[in-house]
């Protein structure tokens, strides 16, 4: 640590290239050294910030001043056992690592994001979902045990049974109770490497909303795109992609779909893309981002999908069925030079149709629509500082033009409150400007108060913390002592 502390401090960013800081950087090699480096920290009460992959948008893994520990170098498969489906990794493992690692045996992990750059720890921290969380849940219900690190040095582990008033806290708890060292977990069985994919298209939010909640019973996910400039009567049209696993025998080629989904993807026009110079892609694709290029974009999406979309089911490779944002490398460097923010929110079912009406309008009230939308199915987890309940979400994308930054922040921050009248929630991991009063509107006073419980006990030297913790998190937690 001592070696860190005298090395310049750099420039550290979310995702979403908006939010950044200055820090101290240290990327140890293994989980040992990750947890000795904490404890000295903790020693020299020096602030920490962990960081996985670095795929938070907005300002959950990054600190002014401190030292940002990176555990992404600490990425070993430790056990794989194929006969039970069970993996014990440590924290950097990332989801792409995994996959490869467990798939040509007939496995696959229950519950991936979007990009297959997410670390193992880091979809713990925040406990994140996918496409299929209203049929299998979050990512941290697939996590059998962990080993978690304090700052004080103290090494527990974790499970439903020992310790699980901190397994189900630091399962969605941004980092801030202590360092995942190794993490096990349980797979799902995949029968082949292929899945079966459909798209239709539906001329309303309303339409939409009815299509998902008629999945037939053998979807296994659902991810709809929804055209962010419809407004009037076809506001909240959109186009839904399901996605049905298949079952054991249905793929006479199982063994080699199995081996060669990875080897085989990207496949077609995307390989190509991937080949291109880094960066070149998104710079094309900056017009996009203007208001008027996210129109026309939005436009086009619509009239080519809506002709296009078909109830018939296509098959397609493990890869490109769940790792979408890996097609264009650093496709968020096409909002730069402002970066962009992400508003996340999850209402209950009984006010999703009102609620997401209210945020789309309102944001076309404010004269800054949205480039693109998406929304998913979701049900509830046990996490203490949990954001999902059982409903829908939708993720409203808003590049940060020139001279647009304070209206923007403005325009956010009710959103968020929309989002809380309406009963929802937002997601700590694309968040950046939920205030601490927010925070308390969102979360139960009794979840609040276990989670300030636990910080206290865990890290009573307030070692961990971010711009997230500092912003919102810990006044929140404060009132709620």
């Amino acid at each position: 640590m001592e070696r860190a502390l005298r090395e310049p401090e750099r420039l550290i960013t979310g995702w979403g290239m908006r939010d950044h800081a200055h820090s101290h950087l240290a990327r140890p090699a293994d989980a040992e050294a990750l947890a000795a480096l904490l404890a000295e920290a903790d020693a020299r009460h020096a602030p920490v910030c962990l960081r996985g992959g670095g795929n938070s948008y907005g300002d959950a893994a990054i600190l002014q001043g401190g030292l940002t520990l990176d555990c992404s170098a600490a990425a070993r498969i430790l056990i794989w056992d194929p006969a039970n489906g069970v993996a014990t990794v440590e924290p950097g493992v990332t989801i792409a690592d995994l996959w490869r690692r467990v798939l040509p045996d007939g496995w696959r992990p229950p519950v991936v994001p979007g990009r297959g750059a997410v670390t193992v720890a880091g979809a713990a921290a925040a406990n994140i979902h996918g496409k299929n969380n209203w049929r299998a849940g979050a990512f941290g219900d697939a996590i059998l045990s962990f080993e978690l690190a304090l700052p004080s040095g103290e090494r527990l582990t974790c499970s439903r049974a020992s310790h699980p008033d901190l397994f189900r806290a630091a399962i969605g708890g941004m980092g801030l109770l202590g360092v995942f060292t190794r993490l096990t977990l349980r797979m799902a069985r995949a029968w082949s490497g292929m899945v079966d994919e459909r798209r239709s298209a539906h001329g309303s939010l309303g339409a939409l909303l009815d299509a998902m909640e008629a999945a037939a019973p053998d979807v296994s996910d659902m991810v709809a795109w929804v055209d962010a400039s419809a407004t009037g009567p076809a506001l909240g049209r959109g186009l839904l992609a399901e996605g049905r696993e298949l079952a054991e025998g249905e793929d006479p080629l199982a063994a080699k779909t199995l081996r060669d989904a990875w080897a085989n993807w990207p496949a077609g026009p995307a390989r190509l893309l991937r080949r291109l110079p880094p960066g070149l892609v998104p710079a094309l694709a900056r017009p996009m981002s203007s208001h008027a290029g996210a129109a026309f974009a939005n436009r086009a999406q619509w009239m080519m999908g809506s002709r296009r979309a078909s109830h018939e089911w296509e098959r397609v490779s493990y890869p490109a069925a769940n790792f979408p944002l890996d097609i264009i490398p650093n496709w968020q460097y096409s909002y730069l030079p402002g970066g962009l923010i992400q508003h996340q929110a999850f209402l209950p079912l009984a006010s999703a149709r009102q609620g997401f009406a209210a945020l789309i309008n309102r944001a076309h009230a404010a004269g800054l629509p949205p480039t693109l939308a998406v929304m998913k199915k979701q049900r509830a987890s046990d996490a203490t500082i949990g954001y999902l309940l059982d409903g829908y979400s939708l993720a409203l994308d808003f590049p940060v033009h020139r001279g647009e930054e304070r209206r923007l922040l403005a325009l956010a921050r009710e959103l968020n409150d929309i989002t809380l009248d309406y009963g929802g929630r937002m997601y700590f991991a694309k968040d950046s400007t939920l205030t601490a009063e927010q925070v308390s509107r969102m979360l139960p006073p009794e979840a609040l108060a276990t989670f300030a419980a636990l910080k206290a006990a865990c890290d009573p030297h307030e070692t961990l913390q971010s711009e997230l913790y500092r912003r919102a998190l810990r006044p929140a937690l404060e009132a709620a002592r």
